[in-house]
């Protein structure tokens, strides 16, 4: 089966949640079909990587997106009812290339990944359509509005109404739409009834975030956070953490420490680190080193979808994991049993510090999280489902063709 594999940023390296799922779901997909790949990219360096890509795929095509003329280029359309994401993910050096290997090419399908980038699929080409909404970004807008003020908040409620009505024409161009939780999946419906509407969750390499065999010297007690720290809800959980947790928690474990580890801090991440006890690392080559330092691994989202990847790795690497209801909401019965949930700031605080103060519980939470990760979000068992969907002819039953309209 030749696939057209469509995907928003270049999935690799794969160090941010989205890229992640990409990567492996493009490995999975290689290792049975011939997968050509069209993507963007929004940094520069990420252009070497191509290679890489090249050895699992038979062809790769990338586009270079710049991020600040992405924006400019979106602003116009506020006077119009279409969702800024749309000009912003959209190139017009990728669309060229798309069209011409989908009418020169004999594709079986088209995988879309995110959206944001049906935009570029005719349904005159008459090739079943599979859209991976991964979480679903209209209403992550929606709550993005709900914690910023006006005139911003305005902006964001706008871009979660007019991007929901995009979704719905993508899923009903779509033959089968798929999410990694079954919250998103509730959303969609509720976006589209006609949508079918399938549950791949993510996965976790156990192997690479394997513990270390002999338990590392920690030092001061350790409290950490990883992930990419442009992303909004990432910005806005470890300052609410570092403002509003981290004092409580020193007073009872003066020394604490709270390592916030990830790329592209910006002003609003850096500047907390002149609050004593937080150590803010921009990029890291290997997270797996600064894991090796953590007696417990945060997710204090108020803004949150779709399964957190950094709480999996955490938990993979036997670190016990405190965070918020909402955080927790994306994970099954079992994985979420095994963190330890708090919606108040005193109430995540207590909770740390009888972790911190209990190093036999942390170890016993630490190894109840690992086993179930690695039994319940296995990379083999979510793209299995994945390739099924792919493979079946009679469920991948062409809809009505819905024509998205490019900027």
């Amino acid at each position: 089966m030749r696939i057209l594999y469509l995907c928003h940023r270049i999935p690799y390296p794969p160090d941010k949640g989205d890229k992640i799922r990409a990567y492996h779901q493009v490995q999975a997909l290689a290792a049975r079909h011939e997968v050509d790949l069209f993507t963007l990219a929004d940094d520069a360096a990420d252009l070497i990587h191509k290679p890489v890509l090249l050895r699992d795929c038979r062809r790769v095509t990338v586009a270079r997106l710049n991020p600040r003329l992405a924006r400019l280029r979106s602003i116009p359309y506020l006077l119009t009812r279409k969702p800024l994401t749309i000009p912003y993910f959209y190139s017009t050096e990728l669309q060229k290339e798309v069209r011409k290997a989908a009418t020169a090419g004999s594709y079986d399908r088209v995988f879309v990944y995110c959206s944001a980038m049906a935009q570029y699929v005719d349904p005159a080409w008459g090739i079943p359509v599979v859209t991976d909404f991964v979480d679903v970004d209209s209403d992550k807008w929606r709550q993005y509005a709900t914690f910023t003020g006006w005139p911003i908040s305005a902006v964001y409620r706008r871009e979660g109404w007019a991007l929901r009505q995009f979704e719905r024409q993508v899923c009903e161009s779509s033959a089968c739409v798929v999410v990694t939780t079954g919250r998103e999946a509730a959303l969609v419906r509720q976006i589209s009834s006609r949508a079918r509407v399938e549950v791949v969750p993510n996965g976790v390499d156990t192997e690479y975030f394997k513990p270390p065999a002999k338990a590392p010297d920690r030092g001061r007690p350790t409290v950490g956070f990883t992930g990419d720290m442009s992303y909004f809800p990432n910005v806005e959980a470890v300052t609410y953490f570092a403002r509003k947790v981290l004092p409580l928690i020193r007073r009872s474990v003066p020394g604490t420490q709270f390592l916030i580890v990830g790329r592209n801090p910006g002003p609003k991440v850096r500047m907390l680190a002149k609050i004593d006890g937080v150590e803010v690392t921009g990029f890291v080559p290997d997270v797996r080193e600064y894991l090796a330092r953590m007696q417990v691994a945060v997710a204090p989202f108020s803004i949150a979808a779709g399964i957190q990847n950094k709480i999996l790795e955490a938990m993979a690497f036997g670190i016990p994991v405190v965070c918020t209801s909402r955080a927790a909401q994306g994970l099954s019965s079992g994985v979420a049993g095994a963190v330890e949930t708090a919606d108040g700031s005193e109430e995540m605080a207590a909770k740390i510090v009888n972790l911190l103060g209990n190093s036999a519980l942390a170890g016993a939470r630490g190894i109840q999280g690992r086993n179930k990760v690695a039994a319940e979000y296995r990379w083999d068992r979510s793209l299995e489902r994945l390739l099924q969907l792919l493979d079946d002819p009679a469920s991948l039953e062409q809809p009505l063709a819905v024509h998205i309209r490019q900027p």
